[in-house]
């Protein structure tokens, strides 16, 4: 492999700095490790400092690591006894050891890459038994590779002090108002302040009330009214269903009536709605047959995409969850490869900074409860009690039974909307709000008075 990226200065720096400051090792080891310096010489010197210090804790210097190496009849592979007291010498700002670690961690990233790519090259080269594992084996073996680099293990406190700070400040900025991505439904705006990154979000609901209608109206909002590029995993329907219910939605026009050709003098509206969504930053995968694992790599794959036009993913939607697999627990029953997809898309969302949204359908026992009892609960949730533990938010929608001919002001108010409930909230209040629902075209909204 030629020209191989490295950097023998800052080797020479970061280690000069741990001979110099010991104590420095606390900050340094949980972002580089040996294998991340290019020369083997710095690596054995890397490997006495650190196995010294967690022996002598600070009472530490550069003639105890030359005894150490020539102890083990290693000083002269690490440069001899002159090229480590050189070392400390050399140093110019041992307070930079962090930061010279990270830019070593990056390059140690890079020749992996490379090793890598030539790997890939060489088996791409002949004819695989399985063609679309090896493509699913190589975007594994490359977003572990970066995954890695994220991972930036134990801090202490004093480490992560001025990111809490600008956390402090931009929820006083706020002063009240959202902190995350506003979904322009004002009540759930209102009690969560917003979708965050990091968020995993369960909207569950027995089939045909409005779980996709509604995931997919917050996904619209998203992309037209705040810009933000949206991504959403489709295992039920097909990209033309999905558009065809967000141009209903957008358009307000009834869906019988847009299968039919049905279109008036509302054409030009309509074919204003269809060019405006195209132009959204919308992102769907409806192959049908995603895995988690396909999910995880596919979203990384577009973040990072994104990253270089210096945007970043606004939501994730997921439609739904229990139509999605796991190869790897399939074999230790359903509830665990459920528990499985659940975590992932939890690590998912932290792992590309955006809040996912994954539909989830629910127990059939709710369908035989009567009055209060008939509300959705925590436990209706379908397969598994990991969706519960590993979502921040759990919101169901609950549509009530009333009598055609109760005209009392509290079954008029009811007409017409469906109840959408928190009912678990990891960070807020769990409470329950109404929207106005009309599935004919695929739409929820404010209710009046509360846009």
């Amino acid at each position: 492999m030629t020209g191989v990226p490295h950097d023998a200065e800052s080797e020479r720096q970061l280690l000069g700095a741990l001979l110099l400051r010991p104590d420095l090792m606390l900050q340094v080891e949980p972002v580089i490790k040996k294998k991340d310096l290019y020369l083997e010489s710095h690596r054995l010197i890397y490997d006495a400092v650190s196995e010294l210090y967690h022996q002598r804790n600070e009472d530490l210097d550069a003639l105890q690591v030359i005894q150490f190496l020539s102890d083990k009849s290693l000083i002269e592979q690490a440069g001899g006894s002159a090229y480590v007291m050189k070392l400390v010498e050399d140093v110019m700002a041992p307070g930079s050891a962090l930061i010279q670690a990270r830019r070593l961690r990056s390059i140690s990233v890079r020749r992996d890459l490379m090793l890598l790519a030539e790997q890939i090259a060489s088996d791409a080269a002949h004819p695989q038994e399985d063609e679309s594992e090896f493509l699913k084996g190589v975007e594994d073996k490359v977003l572990s590779i970066t995954n890695a680099n994220l991972s930036h293990g134990l801090l202490q406190a004093r480490e992560f002090h001025d990111e809490f700070i600008e956390h402090i400040k931009h929820l006083e900025a706020a002063r009240g108002g959202l902190t995350g991505t506003a979904t322009h439904f004002t009540e759930f705006d209102q009690l969560t302040s917003g979708l965050k990154g990091g968020q995993l979000l369960i909207l569950a609901a027995r089939p045909s009330q409005g779980k996709t209608t509604l995931a997919m109206n917050i996904a619209a909002n998203i992309a037209l009214r705040e810009q933000k590029p949206v991504v959403v995993f489709s295992l039920e329907m097909s990209r033309i269903e999905l558009m065809m219910r967000l141009v209903c939605a957008e358009a307000r026009f009834g869906q019988s009536d847009l299968q039919r050709g049905h279109f008036g003098t509302r054409m030009d509206y309509l074919a204003a709605t269809i060019e405006n969504l195209f132009r959204s930053p919308i992102y769907i995968d409806d192959s049908g047959v995603v895995d988690i694992w396909d999910c995880r790599a596919r979203t990384r794959k577009l973040a990072l995409e994104l990253a270089q036009k210096g945007q970043s993913i606004g939501l994730i939607v997921v439609d739904y969850l229990q139509l999605m697999s796991d190869p790897q627990s399939r074999a230790q029953g359903r509830q665990h490869e459920v528990a499985t997809i659940s975590r992932n898309l939890k690590q998912l969302a932290r792992m590309v900074d955006a809040p996912v949204i994954a539909v989830s359908q629910m127990n059939r026992s709710v369908e035989q409860r009567r009055g209060e009892s008939a509300r959705p609960m925590l436990s209706d949730l379908r397969e598994s009690g990991a969706i519960e533990q590993d979502a921040d938010i759990v919101m169901f929608i609950h549509h009530d039974k009333f009598d055609p001919e109760d005209s009392s002001p509290e079954a008029l108010e009811k007409r017409g909307t469906a109840e959408i409930i928190i009912a678990k909230h990891r960070n807020g209040p769990t409470d329950s709000f109404r929207l106005a629902y009309t599935p004919q075209i695929n739409r929820f909204d404010n209710r009046p008075g509360m846009e």
